[in-house]
């Protein structure tokens, strides 16, 4: 049955009372592959797949052609126009291709000796073969003529083409080339960071990416065929994936202040992503009222300790040459600058830097997990003294640990008194050692770096409030500075929250703070910030904090930035993950997240991964325990050893990436964390890939 009048595709599905199917991509790749299959064995085969409207008329579906086609990537061979105005329409196809990462060897254009389209087309394309075939013969009406006419015209239409094709062909070949050599390449020419370059067996080549996913080639060790294969980006690109790989929305916000701006000088002036960008994150934040813009992590942690050191050594009357440490948490991570190391306990990371020196007190943290279908968290044997303290305290779910948001110390006032007891012996200990604290510095609930370590929520906000309470007695401080009058002044000593990883929905809450119940007094942004397309980074703070920099002496001020400061197109994409991130994370009304939450039945507290998966996982025999909130699951293995420095997951990781996993038909791209595997989501994954992801897990655990 067809409409009775040409139409779009989204007009037609309403005249049939169709839906919409997303079984279109899957046949057609699975078509193409079929052909790519049998080109194996007879040489000089091509497969053309034809689309009809314009780039962007819609499918089905309504998604625009050229993001439906997008996961396919296919060279593109663009039709231009010919005619008056064909210049400008052509161009702008052929940008609109581009920024959506198509590669384009040819243009195709009908030969029209007025306008002659092609040769200024040629001249603005030089990098693309612009070529041109014969215009079609009038129509006759004498049906045998017709034919005849046709006929010569096509035998000329093949003698046009042969070269186009052989182009096609070269292009092609050319690629291919490319891609079997970069393997060894990059291994010849590459640094890579956090890489042990000895034990790297295989390269990772990676063509392309959209969605959740990589388009990678590898060489069939028994064929030699090079091949592609689709790797889910379980590592989320480092945890920064928020949006997805290659998102449209994302890359024209780019393109746009690219176009606009470029890059512009920050100091004493403004533009309108980066003044954006900064009322948005006000408007959530609003104990806050300045933002600090870098470019990544571990230099907002940086900014952070700036302003936090000198606004306590301003109010306690410490000179500089005072020596000054940070009270943080073991087993943290902030970053891999000279600053943000000293700033962390002794570890893997910096134990063989020389310039390390660690300032700082690290306090023993219990932990959140879940083994044996039970939800429990694990109390470190410092703080078990006492007989009647235990070593773990299990609770009916992950709603219950985390209620500190809405419970505080009642949602378990005899563990919070355990954790006061031990902070306030730790704070009285350095007294006696004559240490200066600084700043409080934490990762809010997760520590990723660290071995993907859930601290108990509880513990950080008895240590927020104990600090902010008696934290400047306890230490044995006297103010010299006169009080601000300021309502929102820190107290005790200033609050870092690095929230580069866990910050901007990545537990399933836009911000990690959330769960605490606390707001802290400066706090660091990156990664999910900006969807995963571009770095940026933001500091967050106070006024009061501001106003200890303010002088008339210059260098007075906060001395630390950049050269591409608050770029605009960073901002820019920024100010569109944040609108998309803000709609996925509504419950007013249906969105993708919804079915998560049904599944964890609860809105607050809730994972991406299978509440079933998660308990299996905590079952099986060779796992010690998992946890899952948000985008991630973390599964900690057995192993004596244990530990960054462990490799017991290293073959699971090597089958995860390079196993054939027929059924589900895609590789996990994930990366080792010692003995803990974890994988990650971005924001916008779908059940179905999340089904995917857990049966290849569970099969190369067994």
């Amino acid at each position: 049955m067809f409409p009775p009048r040409p139409c779009m595709p989204t007009l037609t599905l309403s005249a049939l009372t169709l839906q919409p199917t997303s079984e279109l991509l899957d046949r057609t790749r699975a078509k193409l592959q079929e052909y790519a299959a049998k080109s194996e064995k007879t040489a000089g085969m091509f497969a053309f797949l034809e689309t009809a409207g314009g780039i962007h008329s819609p499918v089905m579906s309504g998604t625009p052609q050229s993001d439906f086609y997008r996961p396919l990537r296919l060279p593109t061979v663009l039709v231009g126009d010919a005619n008056l105005g064909g210049i400008s329409t052509t161009m702008a196809s052929y940008e609109s291709m581009l920024v959506r990462g198509y590669d384009i060897p040819t243009l195709l254009l009908f030969r029209n000796a007025r306008y002659r389209n092609d040769e200024m087309l040629a001249r603005q394309l030089p990098q693309t073969h612009v070529a041109t075939v014969p215009a079609p013969p009038a129509m006759l009406e004498d049906p045998v003529k017709e034919q005849a006419s046709l006929s010569a015209y096509y035998a000329q239409l093949d003698e046009a083409l042969e070269p186009v094709i052989r182009h096609l062909d070269r292009v092609h070949n050319e690629r291919f080339d490319r891609l079997e050599s970069m393997a060894q390449k990059s291994k010849d020419v590459f640094w890579w960071p956090f890489t042990q370059h000895k034990t790297v067996k295989e390269t990772t080549v990676i063509d392309s990416a959209y969605n959740d996913y990589f388009t990678t080639y590898r060489k069939d060790p028994t064929t030699g065929i090079t091949q592609a294969k689709d790797m889910f980006d379980s590592c989320a690109s480092w945890w920064t994936q928020g949006l997805g790989h290659a998102n449209p929305k994302l890359t024209l916000a780019a393109a746009a202040a690219s176009g606009r701006y470029g890059h512009v000088m920050f100091p004493e002036a403004t533009n309108e992503p980066a003044l954006s960008l900064a009322e948005k994150v006000l408007d959530k934040d609003k104990w806050a009222s300045r933002v600090f813009i870098s470019d990544n992590g571990s230099t907002a942690l940086e900014v952070s300790l700036k302003m936090a050191l000198k606004a306590t050594a301003t109010r306690y009357g410490w000179d500089n040459a005072t020596q000054v440490d940070v009270l943080g948490i073991d087993g943290a991570y902030h970053g891999d600058t000279i600053g943000t190391m000293d700033a962390c306990p002794p570890n893997v990371y910096n134990e063989q830097v020389q310039w390390y020196q660690p300032r700082g007190h690290w306090l023993q943290p219990p932990s959140v997990h879940i083994s044996r279908g039970q939800t429990f968290v694990r109390v470190p044997k410092v703080m078990q003294k006492s007989a009647d303290v235990k070593d773990t305290y299990v609770y009916p779910s992950l709603n219950d640990i985390y209620s500190v948001d809405t419970r505080g110390h009642a949602r378990d006032s005899e563990l919070a008194q355990v954790y006061e007891n031990y902070i306030r012996s730790e704070l009285e200990s350095l007294r006696a050692k004559k240490i200066n604290i600084g700043a409080v510095l934490m990762e809010p609930v997760i520590m990723g770096a660290g071995g993907m370590v859930f601290v108990d929520p509880l513990f950080q906000r008895v240590l927020v409030d104990t600090i902010r309470k008696d934290g400047a007695s306890l230490l044995g401080y006297q103010r010299v500075e006169k009080p601000s009058g300021e309502k929102k002044d820190w107290q005790g000593l200033p609050v870092i929250f690095d929230e580069v990883f866990a910050g901007w929905y990545r537990l399933g809450r836009r911000s990690a703070s959330d769960f605490l119940g606390v707001r802290p007094d400066i706090v660091g942004y990156a990664k999910t910030l900006t969807g995963g397309l571009l770095p940026l980074a933001l500091t967050v703070t106070k006024e009061s904090i501001f106003n200890i920099f303010l002088s008339d002496n210059k260098p007075d001020c906060l001395l630390h930035g950049h050269s591409y400061t608050a770029h605009p197109m960073g901002c820019s994409v920024a100010n569109e993950t944040i609108k998309n991130l803000d709609e996925l994370a509504r419950v007013d009304k249906v969105t993708p997240w919804t079915s998560y939450r049904e599944d964890w039945k609860d809105n607050g507290v809730w994972s991406m991964w299978n509440k079933a998966t998660v308990d299996k996982l905590s079952h099986l025999e060779n796992v010690d325990n998992v946890m899952a909130l948000g985008s991630i699951l973390k599964v900690e293995l057995k192993d004596e050893q244990g530990g960054y420095s462990s490799f017991i997951s290293q073959s699971i990781i090597q089958k995860m990436r390079y196993g054939d996993f027929e059924s589900q038909g895609i590789n996990l791209f994930a990366r080792p964390l010692g003995n803990v595997i974890y994988l990650m989501t971005s924001q916008i994954t779908t059940p179905e890939r999340v089904r995917k992801c857990e049966e290849i897990l569970f099969d190369c655990l067994k």
